[in-house]
């Protein structure tokens, strides 16, 4: 009985479907066999149906397959041959010998055979045989077979780890280099490819000095490898091609058990990916566009005029107008019309900032600057805009010495954080935004005379509200319409009496205090119509109201809680009259008395 010997085609499809274990197997078997030279034995690489797909020997070894029907193709199941070692080695699932007169079939009474399978995953995917004539058979034998196999195996695995973590590292948005201790490049990802301009075959190889040259930070990256040293996050300003690009750098040494010294992986991450990263997590991504503005007031359209005119040059703007006037949506809109619309938008309210806390918010500072600072240092706000546009609000509150330091960043377009050495570079758009008289400031001598100049490039004078009478109702139709399909609520209608009421009051909050007004009814509102009673309670006690009213007095909450304080005064704390006059439930008055803690 001869075993079946498949055709050309089928062949074809067999190695195809085995490629992957044909490539790893077949070096591993040449490698190991070249030992076995002069014994007239054989190699065999089977698939898990004992098809051999690869035959491997010496001529005399190979001339002796041939007499014993042994050819690539040809099938040996138990089932087709009988009793084989392919077939004993895949009913145990361990490696076995048939020697002689053990084989089935007559011709093979001749030969030996040594067999081991190669289980990846818990299955057998294939096997290696060894084959000799019986008096070339060894002890030995056994045990090189299974040696084989365990290396295949083996191989198998790290070629599916390697897979697998080029998969992870070809995915992950960084660039990442492998080099060795001296800075040999082992291997970039698409995405270094990417931001270094070159192609992997041009920088596999290379030394990282004479990729990123020798300037001060390229030195440093280099001694950081070569003296196995770590580094997190750090900008530094790499030459790429002709130009130098600045990356946030994070470098940490590899190491494994035969080598304390096998090099250092780098990731190279994009500073405006950076940001990007930092401003959605802190709220900071632009939302707003020219779009988004309403208004048909001439001043006040000449005022967004202006500020179109500046989306399209780089030069610094500053924003003046009383709080509450819409300051922040047009630096959003600004900024969303230039040439930076895909780089940081970063907001900083200077107001809002404890005095000893605004230069390391701007500036940023290292790792032991002062007492309390946070392990690594951190960078500033203005390097986290870099590329991109900063928005300084109430910059008329930021403290006279700091303004020293701010002046000089923006002359010198360059940073040096707190407890630092070296000055970073930043490209900065500056937005600046406040509500005091600045002329007035530096007659004062509370702000710098240079420091207005420079931000105030482009000077944009935003009107109040109650300078733009002809706006009022359109913002409040808006207000009303955007509100309620946020609060999943029908538009709903003014009472002819509100319209009168609100062009008559002089809203000292300006368009926040009108929308918060509006927010505060749309909640309190039951039906269709927005009523006086809602709002003249609200609007009364405001009418003396200045300009300069605290903010905090014309949140929605407040303005909420003081209509409904209003109203139970005017009803002398009756409940019920009092829900009916809001347009409320009881209930919901109930909860509401709770909400705002009002006995």
């Amino acid at each position: 009985m001869n075993p079946y010997v498949c055709t050309k085609a089928e062949l074809t499809s067999a190695l195809e479907k085995s490629r992957y274990l044909v490539d790893i197997s077949v070096p591993i078997i040449k490698s190991l066999t070249k030992y076995l030279s002069g014994l007239s034995a054989i190699t065999v690489l089977a698939d898990e149906k004992l098809c051999i797909l690869k035959i491997i020997g010496d001529k005399p070894a190979l001339d002796w397959a041939k007499r014993a029907h042994i050819h690539e193709g040809s099938l040996w199941s138990e089932k087709l041959v009988g009793t084989n070692a392919g077939g004993l080695m895949a009913a145990l699932t361990k490696p076995v010998a048939v020697i002689g007169y053990e084989h089935f079939c007559l011709f093979a009474y001749c030969g030996s055979c040594f067999c081991a399978p190669i289980i990846d995953q818990g299955k057998i995917i294939g096997n290696v045989a060894i084959l000799a004539s019986v008096n070339r058979a060894s002890s030995q034998t056994l045990g090189m077979v299974a040696a084989i196999t365990k290396l295949i195996e083996l191989k198998i695995i790290q070629e599916r780890t390697t897979t697998l973590q080029k998969a992870v590292l070809e995915s992950m948005p960084e660039g990442i280099l492998v080099v060795d201790s001296s800075g040999i490049i082992n291997f970039t990802n698409e995405n270094c490819e990417r931001m270094l301009q070159q192609p992997n075959r041009m920088l596999i190889g290379m030394n990282i000095s004479d990729l990123f040259g020798k300037d001060p930070d390229s030195r440093y990256l280099i001694n950081t490898i070569t003296g196995r040293n770590t580094i997190k996050e750090e900008p530094l300003l790499l030459k790429v091609g002709k130009e130098k690009i600045r990356y946030n750098v994070t470098c940490t040494p590899l190491s494994n058990f035969a080598s304390p010294q096998v090099g250092s992986v780098i990731i190279l991450r994009e500073n405006n990916r950076t940001i990007h990263l930092v401003s959605k997590k802190i709220g900071n991504l632009p939302k707003m566009t020219f779009n988004d503005i309403v208004g048909n007031n001439t001043t006040f359209i000449q005022a967004i005029h202006i500020a179109k005119a500046a989306a399209n040059s780089s030069s610094n703007v500053l924003l003046l107008g009383e709080s509450g006037t819409g300051k922040d949506v047009i630096a959003q809109s600004i900024h969303n019309a230039s040439a930076r619309r895909n780089k940081p938008f970063i907001a900083i309210n200077c107001a809002a900032l404890p005095r000893d806390l605004i230069a390391s918010e701007l500036f940023g500072y290292e790792e032991g600057a002062f007492t309390g600072a946070r392990k690594g240092g951190q960078i500033g706000k203005f390097e986290l805009a870099d590329q991109g546009t900063i928005f300084l609000d109430e910059i008329g509150d930021i403290p006279l010495d700091l303004q020293a330091s701010l002046l000089r960043v923006l002359e010198e377009k360059s940073v040096m954080r707190l407890g630092g050495t070296k000055f970073i570079p930043v490209n900065v758009r500056v937005i600046a935004a406040t509500n005091k008289d600045l002329e007035e400031e530096i007659s004062h001598n509370r702000f710098r005379r240079d420091l207005y100049y420079r931000l105030g490039v482009i000077k944009i004078t935003i009107p109040p509200l109650r300078e733009r009478p002809d706006d009022i109702m359109l913002l409040a139709q808006h207000f009303l319409e955007t509100i309620s399909q946020r609060l999943n609520k029908p538009i709903m209608a003014l009472a002819p009496e509100v319209v009168n009421a609100f062009m008559n009051y002089n809203w000292p909050g300006n368009v926040r205090e009108l929308q918060n007004v509006l927010e505060a009814a749309i909640q309190l509102t039951s039906g269709n119509t927005i009523s006086y009673d809602y709002i003249q309670e609200y609007l009364r006690s405001n009418e003396e109201s200045t300009p300069k009213q605290d903010e905090e007095n014309l949140t929605i909450s407040c303005i909420e809680k003081q209509m409904i304080l209003k109203c139970l005064g005017k009803h002398n704390y009756n409940k019920s009259k009092t829900a009916k006059a809001l347009g409320i439930s009881r209930r919901t008055l109930y909860r509401r008395l709770k909400e705002y803690n009002i006995e």
